[in-house]
């Protein structure tokens, strides 16, 4: 018995241990701490405390900034020109250390906190939005309309992440009509840039050659995280692959108050990626309430449309409307008066020039005619017998009966003798 009890003695439980530590961690730290890092993470909670974690290239420390420290840590910010605490900020911490019993993790309690600058990540950020904003790649005049109703949307996203099953239940949930593609890529780590470009550009390649993944717009959607978590979405080679992109694109990565390069350039921004979701699946009651406003629009314009023009043939009366006829009728009169007259000079002139033509003709006739020759004292001579016209002496014999045709008539005579 008194062996076991001295087996067991020196084992101790996990909260000793821990209040050891602590204890320890007191002793050996017992001041302020002072630190240099860059904030990550930062997270407001519901009980109105912060929560993020101060870091550097190596090493990363858990911190927490209780509510009552938030004005003098805040004032400290705005003297800096800072309005708002965010991910990337370098800062300068002073705090005390703490062992959290219950997780067991030691983290940071902050007291005060100043900016030092703008961490690397957030400068790198700042720096890659000024260059493309430059280069035109946020103007409203280059983005793409998103089509109200797709009948194929591609997602580009994890696979494996919450961000997908969201989507997916709300386009099941509002348009379950609508095709989905899913281009599976990491969206963290060293390669997620990689992977991204060459779903994105996998995408336009069928949208262009009208491929067998061909889709009508695009979602790019990952859930939030830290600055660190969406960095893939800020590389420089995604918002190139965004801009030169055929396809409408949406972005719907992280959380409302996350922002990334890709959603600048992007032709949608959705706060998140159900959000996304929502503006590409028009749910049946937002298409009835389109259609009736569009009932209702038509309507009014119609029914405008009749009292204006019953109005206006109210103000006129019957005088003017006698008026107006009677100057519609003469002038409708002077028309017919002129083209019966422009009428009437064609077919005078046309009668004129056939006139002069047959003239001529005739002219021509009686000159060709060989009868006008005897005017001139000419004869014609035919043989009786057989009614030949006679025009050398060789065609005649001697005793043959002969008619000769003078200008005054005619007479026969009898060939006695010929000469040659």
């Amino acid at each position: 018995m008194d062996k076991t009890m001295d087996s067991t003695d020196r084992y101790i439980s996990v909260s000793t241990f821990s209040d050891m530590i602590k204890l320890s961690m007191e002793r050996l730290f017992p001041g302020t701490i002072y630190l240099k890092g860059e904030i990550s993470g930062f997270r407001p909670s519901s009980t109105g405390h912060w929560y993020l974690t101060i870091k550097d290239d190596e090493a990363v420390i858990s911190a927490v900034i209780f509510k009552g420290t938030h004005s003098s840590i805040l004032d400290d910010f705005n003297k800096s020109g800072i309005k708002n605490i965010k991910d990337g900020q370098e800062v300068l911490v002073e705090g005390k250390i703490n062992l959290y019993k219950k997780s067991g993790s030691y983290n940071i309690i902050i007291n005060k906190m100043k900016p030092l600058g703008i961490g690397e990540l957030y400068f790198k950020f700042e720096e890659l939005k000024k260059e493309l904003s430059e280069l035109g790649f946020f103007d409203q005049a280059v983005k793409k309309n998103i089509p109200s109703h797709p009948r194929v949307l591609g997602i580009v996203t994890s696979p494996t992440g919450a961000a997908l099953q969201d989507m997916l239940n709300v386009l099941k949930r509002r348009a379950p009509g609508i095709q989905v593609k899913i281009f599976p890529v990491a969206v963290q780590g060293d390669n997620a840039k990689n992977e991204i470009v060459k779903a994105i550009n996998y995408a336009d390649f069928n949208f262009i050659n009208d491929g067998k993944d061909k889709v009508d717009v695009l979602i790019l959607a990952r859930g939030g995280g830290s600055i660190e978590d969406l960095w893939p979405f800020n590389e420089k080679i995604v918002a190139y692959a965004i801009n030169k992109c055929n396809i409408p694109i949406i972005s719907g990565i992280g959380h409302e108050i996350d922002f990334t390069i890709a959603d600048f350039c992007s032709d949608l921004r959705a706060p998140t990626p159900s959000a996304a979701a929502e503006l590409v699946s028009k749910s049946s009651e937002e298409i009835n309430s389109t259609v009736s406003s569009l009932q209702l629009r038509i309507q009014a314009v119609m029914k405008s449309m009749i009292r204006n023009a019953r109005m206006r043939f109210d103000a006129v009366s019957s005088t003017k409307l006698n008026r107006a006829f009677r100057r519609i009728y003469e002038s409708k009169l002077q028309d017919h008066a002129y083209l019966d007259e422009k009428i009437r000079n064609i077919f005078k002139n046309k009668i004129t020039s056939y006139r002069h033509s047959l003239e001529l003709v005739n002219k021509r006739l009686i000159a060709l005619n060989p009868l006008n020759i005897l005017e001139r004292g000419y004869s014609v001579v035919y043989r009786v017998d057989d009614g030949k016209l006679i025009s050398s002496v060789g065609s005649i014999d001697n005793h043959d009966l002969i008619k000769v045709v003078m200008k005054d008539g005619d007479f026969k005579a009898l060939v006695e003798n010929k000469d040659f």
